[in-house]
């Protein structure tokens, strides 16, 4: 077997242990001397050992190994009784033999319907069984669930599982006919002899006969009645219903909270039309989708009309329209290069949403925050942000959009934020920034073996992103300004008007989940051909990043690996025609703090290997940001136990990476091994572990992580050097909420 199919095995064998045969444990804690408690794992109620208890598993492992394809399993169990402290100890082994697994030989299919037979053959690309793959119950079970959905998709409404059979190989039936020719048994034996050695399995799905008759019939879409605005509980005052039809749907309202067509155009199974169940979803999913709404309710009914006519009545039960909130919050860290985020801090947030705008399910939502944070000067940083986002459930577009109805979600996006912050010590940033764009998500579910395979892919395009942000320096910020042309180009104000993408996409397969992002920006590509534009406050970039996250769940622990790599270039001229040669600061990449290289604070690591920011007056100011950031990330995450019902976990991790300028950032001696070099940029990386507690309330997690510098390339004294005077105290703390990744 290769690894990963061992593995899973193994975990699956495990699962088909009697529950009175497993040990469990919990989490004690214990005071042994003074102030020092110790946590340890407890088997507070171990089962009492009973030889049936035994055999009961062995039978629940046999019986999975048959279901999927092993043939002629063998588990043997070896039963240990020691004697400790006068207590009789009972350990339990067990050596699984699994065989050979059974190959398919060949997959047919005999559907008495020739309809039903067509539709099967003309689709049989799409099927998971194939020759030569190996055999497990559950993938002919997939297959059987593939095709009943294939049949519905094409009118068979009442055709279900039940209907469909796998008849599986006859050889050994065959054999014990006692009316069997002796030269027919000699081949059947020679048969056996051979797939004993090579274990074959034929496969053909075939129909029942004899079934309800109703299952065979096709179906067709008669009279669709929709009743959009149904109270949630039962209302017996009289009230007055207005019947409206559009595309033959009839509409039943009691108020005029909604425009009727636009629901008429989110509905997808349309009177007159063949009855299809990938229609039945898309209209499910579509007004699931919509904020208005708090449920939906479709009841299919026979028609009078006709047998093979089913009606369809729609019962929608709005959500209450509008909702203010408001919350005392805590700082959260996050990666913002705008804020300084390693400092307690608190806000309030107000927030207004409106979830029926335009009577059309259209969503707003508004939010104004103010917040300060605090530092060694007591309030250190004060902040104040106020946004507004529209959000369309549907695509608006000058050209029509021929798949809309079959994504999971899509949105239209618009968007405008206007913030304030004033860090003290060195500037007061304004920003003011507007967007337009799209959202929407694909979902897919499919098998790859007998392993059943999600999938999900989200894309965001925002064709219009238009931002505006000035600045007013400190004297001291200005100083350093003036003493280093290279951050002067960065820190002056500018308009970004251009485009950004993304994509996401998750995909899990048995215990591991894979997280992929793609995201480009640029601003500048066709504006910034006005000159005036070009050398005045318009800043010309492209930026990209990618990432990827591999998730190992193992139940109680976790193994997350972390891979990410982001690159920008600015290409635009400023006022005197010099070329910019870094990102805009905003804009730049930066590394440490809860969420980065924890073992720095906020913008205290970089640029690559150079002592620019070791001297002063650089050495106290958090201005180090570069062109391209590379991180690579290790963390086994496991749970310490469970008091007062809230879970307290901990990790154990690693951090490696570093940022870098394209050019350095300038001549002077300290700034050697800030630029980014092929052929040196892996002997810069910086090197960082340690190991945190978590605390999980569920909906949201705190989290304090402790880190060590391993290794700084930035470090003046022996900067190759690994664990360098590295003692208890010498590690950084961060406080986050939720996972960095």
């Amino acid at each position: 077997m290769k690894n990963d199919e061992r593995q899973d095995l193994q975990l699956r064998l495990e699962s088909q242990l009697d529950d009175s045969l497993q040990s469990k444990t919990v989490t004690a804690f214990d005071w042994p001397w003074h102030s020092f408690h110790i946590i340890y794992k407890k088997l507070s109620h171990p089962p009492v050992y009973d030889s049936l208890n035994l055999g009961r598993s062995i039978a629940f492992m046999n019986a999975l190994l048959n279901a999927n394809g092993y043939y002629s399993p063998i588990v043997q169990d070896t039963v240990i009784i020691d004697t400790v402290h006068k207590e009789q100890r009972v350990t339990v082994n067990f050596l699984v033999k699994p065989g050979k697994q059974l190959i398919f030989d060949s997959v047919g299919y005999e559907l008495t319907t020739p309809e039903l037979q067509k539709l099967t053959l003309d689709s049989r690309s799409q099927s998971s069984l194939k020759k030569g793959k190996p055999y497990s119950r559950q993938m002919v079970l997939t297959e059987i669930n593939r095709l009943v959905d294939s049949f519905r998709n094409h009118g068979y409404y009442r055709f279900t599982k039940d209907d469909l059979f796998a008849e599986q190989d006859t050889v050994f039936a065959a054999l014990i006919d006692p009316s069997l020719d002796p030269l027919e048994q000699a081949a059947l034996m020679e048969k056996l002899r051979l797939k004993k050695e090579n274990p074959t399995i034929s496969v053909t799905i075939k129909q029942r006969i004899n079934r309800d008759t109703s299952h065979l019939m096709k179906y067709y879409i008669g009279n669709v009645t929709v009743y959009p605005d149904l109270p949630l509980t039962e209302d017996t005052t009289l009230v007055k219903l207005d019947t409206t039809k559009i595309k033959n749907i009839e509409f039943i309202s009691r108020t005029n909270k909604f425009k009727l067509a636009f629901l008429a155009n989110n509905i997808f199974l349309r009177p007159g039309s063949e009855y299809q169940q990938e229609n039945y979803y898309r209209t499910s999913n579509r007004l699931s989708q919509f904020p208005a709404w708090q449920y939906n309710n479709f009841d299919f009914e026979k028609s009078p009309m006709a047998d093979s006519v089913l009606d369809l009545t729609l019962r929608m039960y709005p959500a209450k329209k509008q909702k203010l909130t408001v919350a005392l919050e805590a700082s959260r860290n996050v990666n913002d290069i705008v804020t300084t985020t390693n400092l307690f801090g608190t806000g309030l947030n107000f927030g207004l949403q409106n979830r029926n705008v335009f009577k059309q399910s259209v969503q707003t939502n508004t939010n104004l925050r103010g917040g300060v944070e605090l530092g060694s000067n007591f309030i250190q940083t004060e902040l104040a942000s106020l946004s507004h986002t529209i959000t369309i459930p549907r695509i608006i577009s000058p050209f029509s959009i021929g798949q809309e109805g079959k994504f999971r979600a899509a949105q239209t996006l618009i968007n405008v934020n206007a913030s304030y912050t004033d860090l003290r010590a060195l500037y007061i940033l304004r920003s003011i920034n507007g967007s337009f764009g799209w959202q929407w998500s694909k979902v897919r579910q499919h098998s790859e073996g007998e392993l059943s395979v999600n999938s999900t892919h989200t894309f965001l395009w925002k064709p219009l992103n238009v931002e505006y942000t000035t600045e007013s320096l400190t004297d001291s910020l200005n100083t350093i300004l003036a003493a280093n042309p290279s951050l002067k180009l960065a820190f002056r104000p500018g308009l970004v008007i251009g485009e950004q993408f993304a994509y996401n996409s998750v995909r899990s397969k048995r215990n591991i989940t894979n997280y992929f992002l793609a995201g480009f920006e640029e601003s500048g590509a066709l504006l910034g051909f006005i000159q005036g534009l070009d050398e005045g406050p318009l800043f010309r970039y492209i930026k990209g990043e990618l990432e990827f996250r591999h998730n190992i769940d193992y139940g109680k622990t976790q193994l997350v690996f972390r891979a990410y790599g982001g690159a920008g270039y600015s290409y635009g001229k400023t006022s005197t025609g010099a070329r910019e040669t870094t990102l805009p600061f905003f804009k730049a990449y930066f590394a440490g703090g809860p969420n980065s290289m924890r073992a720095w604070q906020v913008r205290q690591l970089g640029l690559g290997s150079s002592k620019f920011y070791s001297e002063a007056p650089y050495s106290n100011v958090d201005l180090r940001f570069g062109d391209i950031k590379l991180e690579g990330n290790v963390e086994y995450r496991f749970l310490l136990g469970t008091l007062f019902g809230i879970k307290f976990r901990s990790a154990l991790f690693t951090d490696i990476g570093n940022i870098w300028n394209w050019t350095p950032i300038d001549t002077s001696a300290l700034a050697k091994g800030s630029d980014f070099q092929l052929d040196r940029f892996y002997k810069e990386f910086a090197v960082g572990a340690g190991t945190g507690l978590r605390v999980d309330f569920n909906y949201f997690l705190i989290r304090l992580d402790w880190a060590y510098k391993i290794r700084d390339p930035q470090r003046v004294d022996d900067p190759d050097k690994w664990f360098y005077k590295m003692d208890l105290g010498s590690g950084q703390l961060q406080l986050g909420i939720n996972y960095p990744f």
